[in-house]
């Protein structure tokens, strides 16, 4: 289990957090340094995957409902297209994939929606 600590201006622990946010110890208030500040919790940011599974890529597309759009503009594309090779063949999607950001920008989608997608797509098992 990860922790996270709040350090005064001296390195001392003031508390410790689990990485739900649930507080596991702490220092009493009187024992703190008089003007001591302790900062509200932020949990750390979530790591984007890098690649993701065929299935998990599919699998999160076909929950938001962009399969049908995504197929229709793949079967427009001639048998040798990049994109259209790339769609039938590719066995893991990489986030910083031209063909994958031409997809993206096809749907309209941000960086921080598909960013979204493969964190999404991540938790994905079949």
């Amino acid at each position: 289990m990860k922790t996270y600590q709040y350090l005064d201006a001296e390195n001392l622990v003031v508390a410790v957090f689990d990485e739900d946010g649930i507080r596991r110890k702490s220092m009493l208030a009187s024992k703190l340094p008089e003007g001591a500040v302790v900062e509200p919790y932020i949990a750390p940011p979530t790591p984007i995957p890098s690649t993701v599974t065929r299935f998990q890529a599919l699998a999160v597309l076909a929950a938001g409902g962009y399969l049908p759009t995504i197929r229709t503009y793949i079967a427009t594309l001639s048998e040798d297209d990049i994109t259209r090779l790339a769609w039938e063949s590719a066995s893991e999607w990489e986030r910083t994939s031209p063909t994958l950001n031409a997809l993206a920008t096809m749907l309209n989608l941000t960086d921080t929606e598909v960013d979204d997608l493969f964190v999404a797509a991540a938790q994905v098992s079949a």
